[in-house]
């Protein structure tokens, strides 16, 4: 298993054998202390705990500090975690950690296993379960053994719905993720999965003047982007253009740092180049643009890129941008900060403007049967859905359950637990915790760990969207301008191309490349034998690109029913 994942951690493995009946595994990625001081599994001073972890806790000199006295063996944030937990106890550690990772800590006393994800998912963590054994790794492929290749109903029927397949499920039967903000405990062939972070328990906004509130964005944003550029490594910068990255790089450039910036530039598009070239220079930054190429070879290439790397079927056409900047960065870079968050925690989509309206608008097909759903979460979200609820069963053809979107609705924790607010709030809720911790997240994280690179995002600090859902909405939206706080803190500071420019997407031509380039590929590989093909004959655009990445996925892994 361990073996699967190099790519992820290609400067060193270990293995910890607890026993004839536990053993952990880790691949490495060294960014924090490169010596061998920092290699894992590491285990702590009393012998009780010994810990793998992926990902990175930022404020780790912070509770260093609270730690003191101890004799330390590293410099490296993996160490500190794992003396937290020993000395505070698990949950209170991860409560105290800013951070990024997925967890697995190994109690030799108890005999007790725990996983822990990050608060919004931005490294994955999956396990196999059966009531005697768990196995778990950051990517699918390498629990193949466990699941066979069949596939998992609702995970599918969920793909049609979304484009991605959110947790707990997982695109193969027997394989579960686990969900952003929760733990797994498992003893004795029995797990309990509980949360713990808890963003509605989150204090109230209580700066009251204008003013206040943009040094306190700005204050949250600056200690974001500090703790997300420490690092024993050299870092780089994805650089598109648009407000949230060019806030990161004036930040990290105010900090002093010296990041080198990337642009991708889709064939045919080349909207935000002068934008990231005039930021480029005005704050003196090295700047490489990735230009992806448009021909027939290189196009299928990057599909092919997308299905061996992404284990389950990822129908964002900007995944294979994703991949081309992580190409680039290979062998350079291990570490790269970008915007990603930034439209969720100020609301930045263009769906966001005159939103309650749209609502209401949506709720009235929903009576009418023209969209599915039921409750405005439900709605919403059904509302821009790949495949309708009916489009999906005649896909699946008798392999589907029925009503598996409904039902993962429904049992997040985190669209239930506070389910007031008006349209604004409801939808930013449901786009932090359902499309930017599965799908977003998910997307930076496969891309950039296929080469060896780690992705960082000052926007998705807990406290940043902690402090922002309490914000009122005339500090989010007004009238046509979206992100109105993040432009009024970064006033001074960018310039003004920047703070009014519309926002513009980031992705790959598909309906060009379904039309030309793509063609005769669509031809060989639809209609997938999986899936009914009345459908598939009649589908275009997105839905098309969707179905094309299913088929090609399933042709690769040699997925069944």
């Amino acid at each position: 298993m361990t073996a699967t994942l190099a790519h992820r951690g290609p400067d060193g493995a270990g293995a910890y054998w607890a026993g004839p009946n536990a053993a952990l595994g880790h691949s490495r990625l060294a960014v924090m202390d490169l010596s061998a001081s920092g290699a894992q599994p590491m285990t702590s001073r009393d012998g009780r705990w010994t810990i793998v972890l992926n990902g990175e806790i930022f404020n780790y000199r912070e509770l260093r500090k609270e730690l003191a006295g101890l004799p330390w063996r590293s410099t490296t944030d993996t160490e500190v975690l794992l003396e937290g937990c020993a000395a505070w106890g698990i949950e209170r550690a991860l409560n105290r950690s800013i951070g990024m990772f997925a967890v697995g800590l190994w109690d030799a006393r108890e005999q007790e296993l725990t996983l822990a994800r990050d608060r919004m998912g931005e490294k994955p963590l999956l396990y196999f379960e059966d009531h005697r054994s768990l196995a778990f790794a950051s990517e699918i492929k390498a629990l193949r053994d466990f699941h066979g290749g069949y596939l998992d109903p609702d995970g599918v029927e969920v793909y049609l719905g979304l484009g991605y397949v959110p947790a707990p499920l997982a695109i193969f039967r027997n394989i579960r993720k686990l969900q952003a903000g929760h733990r797994l405990r498992w003893k004795n062939g029995h797990s309990i999965i509980d949360r713990w972070w808890f963003p509605e328990r989150a204090g109230p906004v209580v700066e009251r003047t204008a003013a206040g509130r943009i040094e306190k964005a700005h204050g949250l944003l600056a200690d974001a982007v500090g703790l997300r550029l420490r690092a024993d490594v050299p870092l780089a910068l994805a650089l598109s253009g648009g407000l949230d990255s060019s806030v990161v790089a004036a930040e990290a450039v105010r900090q002093g740092a010296k990041l080198d910036a990337f642009t991708v530039i889709a064939p045919g598009d080349e909207t935000d180049l002068p934008y990231a070239c005039s930021l480029a220079r005005r704050h003196g930054l090295r700047h490489e643009v990735v230009r992806m190429f448009g021909d027939v070879e290189s196009i299928r290439a990057g599909i092919e890129q997308c299905v061996e790397h992404y284990d389950e079927p990822f129908a964002d056409s900007s995944a294979v941008c994703s991949l081309s900047l992580a190409q680039a960065l290979a062998g350079r870079y291990k570490v790269i900060l970008n915007g990603d968050g930034g439209d969720e925690a100020f609301a930045g989509y263009g769906h966001y403007t005159h939103i309650a309206v749209k609502q209401k608008l949506k709720a009235a097909a929903a009576r009418l049967g023209i969209v599915d759903g039921k409750g405005a979460t439900s709605v919403y979200v059904q509302s821009r859905a790949v495949f309708r609820q009916w489009e999906s069963a005649e896909l699946m053809n008798g392999h589907i359950r029925g009503g598996a979107l409904c039902r993962l609705l429904t049992a997040d924790q985190y669209l239930q637990a506070s389910p007031g607010g008006n349209a604004l709030k409801r939808a930013l809720r449901t786009d932090r915790h359902l499309g930017l911790s599965n799908g977003l997240t998910h997307k930076t994280d496969m891309a950039l760990a296929a080469y060896g690179v780690e992705g960082r995002a000052p926007f998705l600090d807990h406290r940043i969207l902690e402090w922002t859902q309490g914000l009122a909405s005339d500090d989010l939206v007004r009238g046509r301008e979206r992100k109105t706080l993040l432009r009024a803190a970064y006033r001074d500071e960018l310039p003004p191309e920047i703070l009014t420019r519309s926002k513009h997407g980031f992705g790959a031509p598909v309906n060009a490349w379904l039309a030309g380039p793509l063609a005769e590929l669509v031809q060989d590989a639809l209609p997938c034998p999986l899936l009914e093909a009345r459908l598939q004959k009649a589908a275009g655009g997105q839905r098309l690109w969707a179905l094309l990445i299913f088929a090609q996925w399933v042709r690769r892994w040699g997925a069944r029913w």
